[in-house]
């Protein structure tokens, strides 16, 4: 059988680099050395090229010169997370090579990658989610918005990932620096309603087309929130498969796969909630999840049964489909 070659697009442009770095290293380590060669290629701010051979890549059709020979890719596996990925920008590059790749389309990542916009375009699905109001330019909420969403809130930047910029706010005080602190990732701030429960994360896929949702995880924080260092540092417990019964994990489930399927996704999607009042609450949805050895997907793959190689080979070989 003939490899296929797939190029391992990591780094991008926030400071969520740090985690693509981990992420990309596992999906090299993972990815089937029988079925595919793989080249990890770096996107910086102002170069793109071969991890391996320092080799520029001719954005002219996505391929690299290597030892006198042109490698182009039969597809790329996308593990960027923020800017230019989970934003949806790249894909759009890519579509127009007619290159696949493993995540959502430009729209359903550009969407998703906007908090306050994924719960707009939800809400008519009846798709339970925390009350929330969106400022921008500085903006502090006012006594009517603060009515909506009440105290204590959680304060977070509208369109970025892995916890940064996120705190929690208690009164007035507090709300402010939340907000100042928000307002130094992204010109736009969610002010979210705390609801009190577990948390808990579900992944998506497709298998052979269909929609799977694999088993959820229960997320115990040593810290306030499953903020940074509780993502990345180990300072939290993630329990998979979730320590609940089987109608409560068929619900969490069932509400991932609907969500996935409302917002065309595509490729491997990560869902968080808060079960709050016996029901799934959701918070939001990363369509380029962690890959990392702290990160939950990983967990979730093992806990159905698949080794991370036969893991990945599901996310790769949907994008050929």
């Amino acid at each position: 059988m003939d490899k296929k070659n797939i190029a391992i697009l990591m780094g991008g442009l926030s400071e969520e680099r740090v985690i693509s770095l981990k992420s990309a290293a596992f999906v090299e380590e993972h990815l089937s050395k029988s079925k595919y060669r793989s080249r990890v290629i770096i996107l910086d701010e102002d170069r793109w090229y071969d991890r391996d051979s320092g080799e520029e890549v001719n954005r002219n059709d996505f391929s690299v010169q290597f030892g006198g020979e042109k490698i182009s890719f039969d597809g790329v596996y996308l593990i960027i997370h923020g800017p230019p990925v989970e934003d949806g920008r790249i894909q759009g590059y890519f579509d127009l090579l007619g290159i696949p790749h493993t995540t959502c389309d430009t729209f359903t990542s550009a969407l998703c990658f906007n908090k306050q916009a994924t719960k707009h375009y939800l809400k008519p699905f009846g798709v339970p989610m925390a009350q929330s109001v969106l400022l921008k330019g500085g903006q502090l909420p006012d006594k009517e918005q603060l009515k909506e969403v009440g105290f204590p809130v959680f304060v977070k930047p509208n369109q970025h990932g892995s916890s940064f910029g996120i705190s929690r706010a208690d009164d007035g005080e507090s709300l402010r620096t939340s907000c100042e602190f928000a307002y130094e990732f992204d010109e736009e701030i969610l002010v979210e309603s705390y609801l009190e429960g577990r948390e808990f994360s579900c992944g998506v896929i497709q298998k052979e087309g269909e929609i799977l949702a694999l088993l959820p995880t229960e997320i115990i924080s040593e810290t306030e929130f499953f903020d940074y260092a509780a993502k990345y540092e180990h300072r939290s417990q993630e329990i998979t498969p979730a320590d609940i019964s089987k109608a409560q994990s068929d619900q969490c489930r069932a509400l991932s796969a609907k969500i996935y399927d409302l917002l065309n996704c595509r490729g491997m999607v990560r869902i968080d909630y808060i079960l709050h009042g016996g029901i799934f609450t959701m918070l939001e949805v990363n369509t380029v999840p962690g890959l990392s050895p702290e990160s939950i997907i990983p967990a979730q793959a093992r806990a159905m049964g698949w080794s991370y190689e036969e893991f990945l080979d599901r996310v790769v070989e949907e994008m050929w489909k």
